[in-house]
């Protein structure tokens, strides 16, 4: 366990690597409630439900998490969604899963990347549903794409909908003893 703990460490400081000597401007942080507005433009000919997945080559949860989306169990559930990898070291600019280029520190500025692996979950209005920073095992990503489409209307906000499946998740983790 004290390894895991060691590797996410080591992940996320060289994920943050192109960030060294940058001053951080607290003005421009900015909270849940200021992804409601985002939006992306995607091109997708079918109404499936987009997920963009940043990672680094050089992280082992990132392999991890692939795996698991990759996981057999997985097939059908996954099968309604457009999952995007997107190297957060690539070079600029990205072309897919975009109807046009976009590079690749303004989609982390846009959608608050700071950490790898990271997954976004859009709807079908490509509006943003669900981030999620971290490895992912096969229940809990079957428990997501399970959940996410069956999001209740009346949650308006992002921040209401990221508590929405947050609470889900720790209920259904809770259930099965896995806390």
């Amino acid at each position: 366990m004290r390894w895991l703990g060691i590797v996410l460490v080591l992940c996320f400081l060289a994920s943050c690597d192109d960030h060294k000597g940058e001053k951080v401007d607290s003005t421009n942080l900015t909270s849940l409630s200021a992804l409601e507005s985002t939006r992306l433009d995607f091109d997708t000919k079918d109404s499936k439900r987009v997920a963009l997945l940043f990672y680094s080559a050089t992280c082992q949860p990132c392999k991890i998490l692939q795996d698991n989306l990759s996981h057999k169990s997985l097939e059908n559930l996954a099968s309604s969604y457009a999952i995007y990898p997107i190297d957060l070291y690539a070079k600029s600019p990205i072309t897919a899963p975009f109807n046009t280029p976009i590079d690749i520190k303004s989609l982390r500025k846009i959608l608050h990347i700071y950490a790898t692996p990271t997954m976004v979950f859009f709807d079908t209005a490509h509006s943003v549903v669900f981030t999620h920073i971290g490895v992912l095992g096969v229940n809990d990503l079957a428990l997501l794409f399970t959940l996410l489409p069956t999001l209740p209307s009346t949650l308006q906000t992002q921040e209401s909908k990221q508590q929405w499946i947050a609470s889900h998740l720790t209920q259904s983790r809770a259930s099965k003893g896995a806390l």
